[in-house]
């Protein structure tokens, strides 16, 4: 399953992830690295997908489509 997410750099250094979808909710996820934020999202869409009966998809396997968000992020 393809799923969208856009992540920037936070003030502080740190990395956001977010995501909105109708099936997985809204997602935003912080690490201090790129590879850990889209990590994070991965395993929290992927959970969602698994446990959420509202999603309609089973053993689908997440992946992810970025977009880097290159505009000020405000802190977190």
């Amino acid at each position: 399953m393809k799923l969208t997410c856009t992540l920037s750099r936070l003030a502080n250094g740190n990395w956001l992830a977010k995501h909105t979808g109708a099936s997985t909710g809204q997602v935003e996820v912080t690490a201090p690295t790129r590879e850990e934020a889209l990590t994070k999202m991965r395993n929290e869409l992927q959970y969602r997908i698994e446990w959420c009966p509202c999603s309609g998809a089973s053993g689908d396997t997440v992946e992810l489509q970025v977009s880097d968000d290159f505009s000020p992020a405000r802190p977190r």
